[in-house]
This record gives structure tokens, sequence and C-alpha cells, in this order.
């Protein structure tokens, strides 16, 4: 088994090795930011959904144009809004190294509950980034691979099993496999737009561009349609707080790599959002549900025949893998988020341990289960996931630009009031684009999340709750005297005299005063019950130890119960803590031999691990592999 891990996952690195795995900003754009930047292959797509309702199916070339209008309109909005954004997440960079993006400003500068809100918000976005993220790629290349098509739930599911292992592999591994896909991608959508343009100089009479008459002139535009596309091409911001949440991850100095990975990504991101769009404006490409708007403009740029073909055929691949590996944006920075909250108290530790790639694989793990159930749910349906996701992911944008404007106005540092009207203008966008997502698709699942959501700040806080009652319990009083127990009593409960009995007798007489062997009879007769008490009370004479014998009969063949029942009673004249349960335990050479033996051994344990403060004391006996025949023989 470990032979197969190595195989898969390579050599386990020691701790000094940590620096070797750390990233900087060219491996960090294709780790953090392939959420982002894949998000500009559906953000259009789901602007043009809303605008669809206005376009008829024999709408004029012109009206459609016009009518496109509105998404480069929403296009330049949301631009703006990613570089508030950025300015908003720098500082954040900069305050909290340690991680934790909104999370972190939440809890330290707005309040528990505000933190923990954006911490399950950031958790189910996440989740929701590896399934929509692997929806979205395969539904990308199912027009051009149709056996792909057709198996789209398979086809999640095991990309979703790749991105997990590269992730275990280490931050750094997985950093050097996905760089060509990324800037792949980013080549792919510039030469598209380079072509267009080289198009459009070529035959400026087939480029059709909006007027501002022609908008105003669309039948049905209302503002409240024009924020619900407005709203859904946001989901083109997706990713954005990825770097703040894993700042650790980069080489020193982390914050100014950190940054510098942002600002590389909100500038990529604008460039490949106004491409998109504007190929689509020009050429009046509308929304397929069956064919993604990329894949409509690649095969419009570079045609259908020939070499053409070839390149839309690679346009598709490329954006299917940034959406796949868009999902690795996620495991970088869920694990870490996971594991800063662990820090404070608001996670299982486990989640703080590193594994032997220097990776939080059980982060990784857990991430890729709470996943898959999620995308076998929703039956790995893009449209169905998004309205979940996208009101996960400006809640927390909203709630970071709160918490910048919280702290600019709590300190009034330099150009403080400039810098405050800054946040202010982006929580008002960001608020405005999570209630009009909470609104208008609350029908279509982001009821969930606004169920889900408290749901989870209750368990975080439940959490921290026990950790601090167990370390409030477990603080020892250095006022005491330190002084060793009064004697007590050490139960050895036996089946009948044996290798492992007598093993766990010596055991307990070596290192206990006061023992007693106790054994439970048996039987559907009380002569049966007697010959066996008989036989045992023989050996243990055979046995010639000093330890005394209790033979204990069990009318209701309840053994453990009977055991269980001795013990409550020996707790009357003992404290729990002077009290020693020793339980013998032989080990099956095989794993499915267990399966043919009765569990009274394991069933006390339980049950005095679970209600009880005696001590318990387990002493394996080891069975070894012996042939069928040298068995006859001794016979």
């Amino acid at each position: 088994m470990n032979t197969i891990k190595r195989w898969i996952l390579g050599r386990p690195l020691k701790t000094r090795e940590n620096q070797q795995v750390k990233i900087g900003v060219f491996r960090g754009m294709a780790i953090m930011t392939p959420d982002a930047l894949s998000s500009v292959a559906y953000a259009t797509d789901q602007m043009e959904m809303i605008l669809a309702v206005l376009i008829g199916t024999s709408a004029a070339k012109s009206y459609i144009t016009n009518v496109l209008g509105y998404s480069m309109l929403g296009t330049l909005l949301i631009v703006g809004l990613a570089f508030l954004l950025f300015l908003a997440y720098r500082n954040i960079i900069r305050h909290y190294p340690m991680g934790g993006g909104a999370y972190s400003i939440g809890l330290n500068d707005l309040g528990k509950v505000w933190g923990l809100s954006a911490a399950a918000t950031l958790i189910v976005g996440y989740t929701l980034t590896v399934a929509v993220s692997i929806a979205a790629g395969v539904d990308a290349v199912g027009p051009v691979l149709p056996f792909v098509g057709h198996h789209k739930l398979l086809f999640n599911v095991l990309l979703t099993l790749v991105i997990m292992i590269l992730n275990l592999r280490g931050t750094g591994e997985s950093a050097t496999i996905l760089v060509p896909f990324t800037y792949l991608f980013i080549a792919s959508i510039v030469f598209i737009g380079v072509t267009a343009i080289v198009q459009a100089m070529l035959h400026p009479a087939s480029i059709h561009v909006p007027t501002s008459a022609g908008m105003q002139a669309v039948k049905g535009m209302t503002l409240f349609l024009f924020l619900k596309m407005f709203a859904n091409g946001c989901s083109a911001l997706t990713g954005i707080e990825a770097v703040s949440n894993s700042v650790p991850v980069f080489k020193e100095p982390s914050v100014k790599r950190a940054q510098g990975t942002l600002l590389a990504l909100v500038c990529t991101l604008s460039v490949l959002f106004f491409v998109v769009s504007g190929v689509a404006l020009v050429h009046g490409l509308t929304y397929n549900p069956e064919v993604p708007l990329i894949n409509q403009e690649a095969m419009q740029v570079f045609g259908r025949q020939g070499l053409g073909y070839v390149l839309t055929v690679i346009v598709s691949l490329t954006t299917m893998c940034i959406l796949v590996i868009a999902a690795n944006t996620a495991f970088a920075g869920c694990p870490a988020l996971w594991s800063t909250m662990a820090r404070d108290g608001y996670m299982p530790r486990w989640m703080l341990q590193k594994g032997d790639r220097l990776v939080y694989s059980n982060g990784i793990v857990f991430l890729t289960i709470m996943s898959l159930l999620l995308t076998i749910a929703f039956d790995a349906k893009v449209s169905r996931l998004i309205p979940l996701y996208s009101v996960c992911v400006f809640y927390t944008f909203t709630v970071s630009q709160l918490g910048m404007l919280v702290r600019v106005v709590r300190e009034k540092g330099k150009n403080w009031v400039f810098r405050a009207l800054i946040s202010l203008f982006g929580l008002v966008m960001t608020g405005a684009a999570c209630i009009i997502f909470g609104v208008t698709r609350f029908l279509d699942g982001a009821w969930l999340v606004l169920v889900l959501i408290p749901l989870m700040v209750i368990m975080f806080q439940k959490i921290h709750q026990h950790y601090e009652e167990v370390r409030a319990q477990l603080k020892y009083d250095f006022s005491e005297p330190f002084e060793t127990e009064e004697s007590g009593i050490t139960i050895v409960p036996i089946a009948s005299v044996n290798k492992a009995s007598v093993n766990a007798l010596r055991y307990a007489a070596s290192n206990f005063k006061n023992v007693i062997a106790v054994t439970v009879v048996t039987s559907d007769s009380e002569e049966e019950m007697q010959r066996m008490t008989d036989k045992i009370e023989s050996d243990w004479e055979r046995l010639n130890t000093p330890i005394r014998l209790l033979v204990i009969h069990s009318q209701y063949r309840a053994v453990a119960k009977r055991l269980q029942r001795f013990v409550q009673y020996e707790l009357q004249k003992y404290r729990p803590e002077n009290i020693t349960i020793v339980i013998p335990q032989f080990i099956t050479y095989k794993w499915w031999h267990k399966l043919l033996h009765n569990k009274t051994g394991g069933l006390l344990m339980a049950w005095l691990l679970l209600n009880k403060s005696v001590k318990v004391v387990t002493v394996p006996y080891r069975l070894r592999k012996t042939s069928t025949k040298s068995t006859e023989r001794k016979k």
C-alpha cells in the first residue's frame, strides 16, 4: 500500500523542505487564478442568458447588437468592480499575511458572527467552485467530443479525482503541471481577440456596433433586468479572494508576491473578459444552452473547416482545461482557510496537519468528498449550481469591503476619506449584487445557502465552545500538591484460561496491585453452566497464580452487560481513577477472521470509554499463521 501511495503522491518531504514547495508570481497565476480566469468562459454567457428574453427568433442583426450592448456595459461595470476588489484584497493581504481573507477581516474587524458567516460562505463557495468548474469544463468540450458529452457525470467524477491527486502531490508540483494549461488558455483567448480585430479591419462592413439610440429603443429592458444581468455577469469575479486566503504558500516576501499575483490576475481577467464580450457583441453571437459562447466565437473567427476547425478544437480543449483546473483554486484556498480556522479553534484540529507532501491533505480529501456529493446531487448541471455559487461569492466580497471600510474609518490614516469612499462604493456594488442574486435566484437554489450558512455558523461556534471547555477542564492547577493515587483495583475480564488471557494477567500482575480476574459463564442450562464453572476453576488451579478468580453466572446470556454491572458495583467502593480494566485481545492473522469472533471485549471497552472515567488498557496477543497439516498433527 505504501508503495502505491509513494508512486501516486511521491516521496515524503521533510519540514525543512517547506521553502522548496512555495511559489512565486508566475506559478501563483497557475495555482490561484484559474478560478477567476476561467469564469470569463461563462460570465458573458450568464449575462446573455438574461438578455435572451429580449431577443426574438426573427430579430434583426442591428437589434441584437443593441441588446448585446447592455452586456458590454455590464462588462465595463464589472471590470471596474474588479479593480475595487483588488484595492480591498491588497490591503487585506497586507494586514493579514497569515491568510484567511474575508474570514480574518470579518472576525477581527467586524465581529465573530461576520467572520464565521464569511468563512461559511467561502467554504460553500469553494465546494461549489470544484463542482461548477469541472461541470463547465466538461460542458465546454462536449460539443466537439460527443463521447464526453454523453457521459458528463462520469467525467466530472474522474476529473475531480485527478485534481485531488495533483494537489496531494504538493503545491509546487501541481503548479508546474498546471502552468502550461493556464497560459495556453490566456493565449487562446487573446488569439481570438487579435484575429477578430484583424478581421474587423479587413471587413469592416461585417461588424455591428450598438448605438445609444438603438440601446434606448430595446423593448422590455428594465432596471431590474439590467441588475439581474449585471449580477449574473459578476460571476466573472469569482476566485479573486483566493490569493488573500493563501498568502503563506508564496515565497518570501510573501505579501509582495501575493499582491503582485492579485494585480496580474485582475489585469489579465479584465482583458479576457473584454475580449469575450467584445467578440460576441460585434458578431451578434447570442446565448445558446448547447454551445458555450467561447466555442461560438472560435467557430465564427476561425471557421469550421480545415485549420480553423483544429483551432476551434484547441480553444475548446484549453477552455475545458482552465475550467477543470479552476477547481485547483479551491483546493489551494479552502484547506488553507480551514487551517486558519482550526488555528482559531473553529474547525477540527486535524485540519491543521500537513501531509507527507507539506500540503493540508486532510482538507484536500474532505473537500473532494463534499464536492463529489454536490456534483452527484445536482447531476453536474452548471445552471443549477450557479445560483448557490454567486450568493456565496458576493457575500464574502461584501464582508471584505465592509471590514476594510470599518478599518479605514477606525485607523484614519493618510488619505483615509478617499480610501473610505472607495470601500463604500465597493460595498454598495458587491452588496447590491449579493441582494439581487439572493432575491432573483431565491427559488432556483439560493434559499439553500440562506439556510445553510446560519447552520454552519452555529456548528463553528459549537466546535469552538468544545475546544474552550476541553482547554478549561485539562488546565492543571499547579497550586495542588503532586501526590500518588491511593491503591485501587485492577480487573482482568477473561473468557477462559488461554494464551491471550494469561498474557493480560501477567501484564496486570507486573504493573498493578490488587488484581482480580473476572469471567462470566453463560449457557442454556444450570448443569452446563456448572460444568463450565468447574472447568475454568480447574484450569485456574493448574495455572497456580495468586490472582483471585471471580466467576459470575449470567441467566440472561449477556456477558458484556454482566461485566458492566460488575464494574458499576466496584465503582461504589473505588473512585473511577482508581479502577483499571485490563482487556485481553487476540489479533487475527487475516482481517476477515475478525468477523468470525464475538465482540465482547470491544463492546466493554467502548462502554467504558464512552460512559466511565476508569482506566482501560488493552493487551494484544497476535495469532500466527499456521498450516492446516500442522494443526491437524497437534490434534
